[in-house]
Protein backbone atom coordinates (compact mmCIF):
# COMPACT_ATOMS: atom_id res chain seq x y z
CA UNK A 1 0.00 0.00 0.00
CA UNK A 2 1.40 3.46 -1.06
CA UNK A 3 1.35 5.54 1.95
CA UNK A 4 2.85 8.32 0.41
CA UNK A 5 0.76 11.74 1.48
CA UNK A 6 0.79 13.71 -2.09
CA UNK A 7 0.14 17.35 -1.33
CA UNK A 8 0.00 20.98 -2.82
CA UNK A 9 3.79 22.44 -1.62
CA UNK A 10 2.36 25.61 0.47
CA UNK A 11 3.32 27.57 3.05
CA UNK A 12 2.95 25.47 6.73
CA UNK A 13 1.05 28.21 8.41
CA UNK A 14 -2.21 28.33 7.42
CA UNK A 15 -3.24 30.50 5.18
CA UNK A 16 -5.73 33.72 6.09
CA UNK A 17 -7.11 34.28 2.46
CA UNK A 18 -7.38 30.86 2.21
CA UNK A 19 -8.28 29.84 5.69
CA UNK A 20 -11.35 27.59 4.57
CA UNK A 21 -10.11 26.37 1.96
CA UNK A 22 -8.99 22.88 4.19
CA UNK A 23 -6.79 20.02 2.47
CA UNK A 24 -8.19 16.29 2.61
CA UNK A 25 -6.43 15.54 5.59
CA UNK A 26 -7.23 11.86 4.95
CA UNK A 27 -5.85 11.55 1.41
CA UNK A 28 -3.66 14.49 0.79
CA UNK A 29 -3.99 16.97 -2.17
CA UNK A 30 -2.36 15.76 -5.67
CA UNK A 31 -1.80 18.81 -8.15
CA UNK A 32 0.62 19.96 -10.30
CA UNK A 33 4.04 20.94 -9.63
CA UNK A 34 3.93 24.53 -9.16
CA UNK A 35 7.85 25.11 -9.06
CA UNK A 36 8.62 24.50 -12.59
CA UNK A 37 11.27 22.23 -11.77
CA UNK A 38 9.35 19.05 -13.47
CA UNK A 39 7.59 18.85 -16.11
CA UNK A 40 4.47 19.67 -17.05
CA UNK A 41 1.62 17.84 -15.46
CA UNK A 42 4.30 16.22 -13.35
CA UNK A 43 2.84 15.01 -9.94
CA UNK A 44 5.20 15.57 -6.96
CA UNK A 45 5.63 14.60 -3.42
CA UNK A 46 6.90 16.76 -0.57
CA UNK A 47 7.06 15.23 3.13
CA UNK A 48 9.17 15.98 6.47
CA UNK A 49 11.14 12.93 6.89
CA UNK A 50 11.05 10.84 9.62
CA UNK A 51 9.42 12.46 12.73
CA UNK A 52 11.39 10.13 15.46
CA UNK A 53 8.02 8.49 16.02
CA UNK A 54 8.81 5.32 18.29
CA UNK A 55 5.03 3.74 17.09
CA UNK A 56 5.71 4.90 13.15
CA UNK A 57 9.07 4.64 12.71
CA UNK A 58 9.48 5.61 9.16
CA UNK A 59 6.09 7.98 8.73
CA UNK A 60 6.46 11.03 6.64
CA UNK A 61 4.04 13.54 6.15
CA UNK A 62 3.02 16.91 5.09
CA UNK A 63 2.87 18.83 8.49
CA UNK A 64 -0.50 21.27 8.84
CA UNK A 65 -1.08 23.66 11.22
CA UNK A 66 -3.04 22.06 13.54
CA UNK A 67 -6.07 24.54 13.04
CA UNK A 68 -6.80 22.57 10.10
CA UNK A 69 -7.42 19.54 12.08
CA UNK A 70 -9.89 21.28 14.40
CA UNK A 71 -11.52 23.03 11.71
CA UNK A 72 -12.24 19.69 9.75
CA UNK A 73 -13.20 18.21 13.00
CA UNK A 74 -15.87 20.65 13.40
CA UNK A 75 -17.13 21.07 9.57
CA UNK A 76 -17.71 17.05 10.14
CA UNK A 77 -19.16 17.19 13.37
CA UNK A 78 -21.61 20.15 11.53
CA UNK A 79 -22.83 17.46 8.78
CA UNK A 80 -22.86 15.08 11.18
CA UNK A 81 -25.37 17.17 13.50
CA UNK A 82 -27.57 18.19 10.31
CA UNK A 83 -28.69 14.66 9.66
CA UNK A 84 -29.05 13.22 12.82
CA UNK A 85 -31.37 16.74 13.94
CA UNK A 86 -33.38 15.23 11.02
CA UNK A 87 -32.97 11.75 12.62
CA UNK A 88 -33.88 12.19 16.05
CA UNK A 89 -37.12 13.63 15.16
CA UNK A 90 -38.23 10.39 14.07
CA UNK A 91 -36.22 8.37 16.41
CA UNK A 92 -35.39 9.83 20.02
CA UNK A 93 -32.98 6.96 20.88
CA UNK A 94 -30.53 9.27 19.13
CA UNK A 95 -29.93 11.80 20.64
CA UNK A 96 -26.82 10.57 22.70
CA UNK A 97 -24.86 10.49 19.19
CA UNK A 98 -26.41 14.17 18.40
CA UNK A 99 -25.39 15.14 21.43
CA UNK A 100 -21.59 13.58 21.08
CA UNK A 101 -21.15 15.75 17.28
CA UNK A 102 -22.37 18.72 19.25
CA UNK A 103 -20.14 18.39 22.20
CA UNK A 104 -16.89 17.62 19.44
CA UNK A 105 -18.47 20.67 17.59
CA UNK A 106 -18.60 23.45 20.62
CA UNK A 107 -14.70 21.77 21.80
CA UNK A 108 -12.89 21.96 18.47
CA UNK A 109 -14.50 25.08 17.20
CA UNK A 110 -13.63 27.53 20.05
CA UNK A 111 -10.05 25.34 20.01
CA UNK A 112 -9.42 26.79 16.14
CA UNK A 113 -10.48 30.25 17.20
CA UNK A 114 -8.41 30.45 20.06
CA UNK A 115 -5.65 28.51 18.53
CA UNK A 116 -5.76 30.76 15.74
CA UNK A 117 -5.94 34.01 17.82
CA UNK A 118 -2.39 32.57 19.77
CA UNK A 119 -0.81 32.94 16.22
CA UNK A 120 -1.47 35.47 14.92
CA UNK A 121 0.10 37.43 18.13
CA UNK A 122 3.65 38.55 17.13
CA UNK A 123 6.19 36.88 18.97
CA UNK A 124 7.49 40.59 20.69
CA UNK A 125 4.22 41.63 20.68
CA UNK A 126 3.44 43.55 24.50
CA UNK A 127 -0.13 45.02 25.51
CA UNK A 128 -0.42 48.14 26.91
CA UNK A 129 -2.57 47.92 30.12
CA UNK A 130 -2.70 51.76 31.96
CA UNK A 131 1.48 51.35 31.73
CA UNK A 132 1.78 48.13 32.56
CA UNK A 133 3.55 46.04 29.50
CA UNK A 134 1.89 42.43 29.12
CA UNK A 135 3.50 39.69 26.94
CA UNK A 136 2.37 37.87 24.11
CA UNK A 137 2.82 34.36 26.76
CA UNK A 138 1.11 36.41 29.26
CA UNK A 139 -1.81 36.93 27.05
CA UNK A 140 -1.64 33.15 25.89
CA UNK A 141 -1.72 31.73 29.12
CA UNK A 142 -4.03 33.60 31.56
CA UNK A 143 -6.38 35.97 29.11
CA UNK A 144 -9.97 34.59 28.73
CA UNK A 145 -10.40 34.01 24.85
CA UNK A 146 -13.17 37.19 25.20
CA UNK A 147 -10.59 39.79 26.36
CA UNK A 148 -8.48 38.72 23.42
CA UNK A 149 -11.52 39.14 21.08
CA UNK A 150 -11.88 41.89 22.44
CA UNK A 151 -8.64 43.86 23.47
CA UNK A 152 -6.05 41.81 21.28
CA UNK A 153 -8.05 41.88 18.07
CA UNK A 154 -8.51 45.66 17.49
CA UNK A 155 -5.47 46.60 18.54
CA UNK A 156 -3.28 44.67 16.41
CA UNK A 157 -6.16 44.48 13.30
CA UNK A 158 -8.04 47.31 13.41
CA UNK A 159 -11.34 45.15 13.66
CA UNK A 160 -13.79 44.87 16.46
CA UNK A 161 -15.96 41.56 16.84
CA UNK A 162 -16.90 42.98 20.14
CA UNK A 163 -18.45 46.04 18.64
CA UNK A 164 -21.17 43.07 16.65
CA UNK A 165 -23.64 42.70 19.12
CA UNK A 166 -25.24 39.63 16.89
CA UNK A 167 -21.79 38.17 16.31
CA UNK A 168 -20.72 38.73 19.77
CA UNK A 169 -23.57 37.35 20.91
CA UNK A 170 -22.81 33.75 18.85
CA UNK A 171 -19.47 33.48 19.61
CA UNK A 172 -19.73 34.14 23.74
CA UNK A 173 -22.77 31.58 23.35
CA UNK A 174 -20.23 29.21 21.87
CA UNK A 175 -17.44 29.83 24.32
CA UNK A 176 -19.61 29.54 27.21
CA UNK A 177 -20.71 25.81 26.24
CA UNK A 178 -17.32 25.19 25.00
CA UNK A 179 -16.33 26.04 29.14
CA UNK A 180 -19.11 24.50 31.06
CA UNK A 181 -17.83 21.01 28.78
CA UNK A 182 -14.51 21.47 30.26
CA UNK A 183 -15.02 23.08 33.17
CA UNK A 184 -18.02 20.31 34.68
CA UNK A 185 -17.20 20.45 38.21
CA UNK A 186 -17.25 24.43 38.39
CA UNK A 187 -20.71 24.89 36.41
CA UNK A 188 -22.24 21.34 37.64
CA UNK A 189 -21.38 20.72 40.69
CA UNK A 190 -23.34 17.67 41.97
CA UNK A 191 -21.84 14.70 40.10
CA UNK A 192 -24.12 12.11 40.77
CA UNK A 193 -27.27 14.17 40.09
CA UNK A 194 -27.72 13.40 36.65
CA UNK A 195 -30.21 16.23 36.67
CA UNK A 196 -27.36 18.54 36.90
CA UNK A 197 -27.23 18.29 33.37
CA UNK A 198 -30.17 18.64 31.57
CA UNK A 199 -29.50 22.36 31.48
CA UNK A 200 -26.04 22.19 29.73
CA UNK A 201 -27.42 19.54 27.37
CA UNK A 202 -30.62 21.79 26.33
CA UNK A 203 -28.28 23.98 25.68
CA UNK A 204 -26.27 21.94 23.12
CA UNK A 205 -29.61 20.66 21.32
CA UNK A 206 -30.82 24.16 21.23
CA UNK A 207 -27.86 26.04 19.57
CA UNK A 208 -28.01 26.70 15.98
CA UNK A 209 -24.77 25.34 14.97
CA UNK A 210 -25.07 26.02 11.14
CA UNK A 211 -25.05 29.73 12.32
CA UNK A 212 -21.95 29.20 15.10
CA UNK A 213 -20.07 27.97 12.36
CA UNK A 214 -21.00 30.91 9.75
CA UNK A 215 -19.81 33.37 12.67
CA UNK A 216 -16.86 31.43 13.26
CA UNK A 217 -15.67 31.52 9.72
CA UNK A 218 -16.67 35.14 9.49
CA UNK A 219 -14.21 35.96 12.46
CA UNK A 220 -11.41 33.95 11.59
CA UNK A 221 -12.13 35.25 7.83
CA UNK A 222 -12.50 38.77 8.88
CA UNK A 223 -9.20 38.90 11.00
CA UNK A 224 -7.06 37.24 8.83
CA UNK A 225 -8.03 39.62 6.08
CA UNK A 226 -7.21 42.49 8.11
CA UNK A 227 -3.65 41.34 8.59
CA UNK A 228 -3.09 41.84 5.11
CA UNK A 229 -4.44 45.30 5.98
CA UNK A 230 -2.94 46.05 8.99
CA UNK A 231 0.18 43.47 9.87
CA UNK A 232 1.14 43.36 13.10
CA UNK A 233 3.83 45.39 14.66
CA UNK A 234 6.71 43.09 14.67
Amino acid sequence: MDLTVKFKPRKIELEPKDIFNLSNLFDGEVVDDPTGKHKAGATIVINHGNIGSTKFPSIMFPAPNPIEFYLFSTLNNLQNIKKLESDVKNDQSKVNALLLEELQFCIFSVCALEAFLNQIIPATYEYDDNGTKITKAEIEKTWSLEDKLKKIVPAITKVSIAGDAVKWAVITDLIGLRNDLIHLKTSYPEISDFRSYQTLYKRLLDNDYDKSFSVLKDVISTVAQSLTHFPPNP
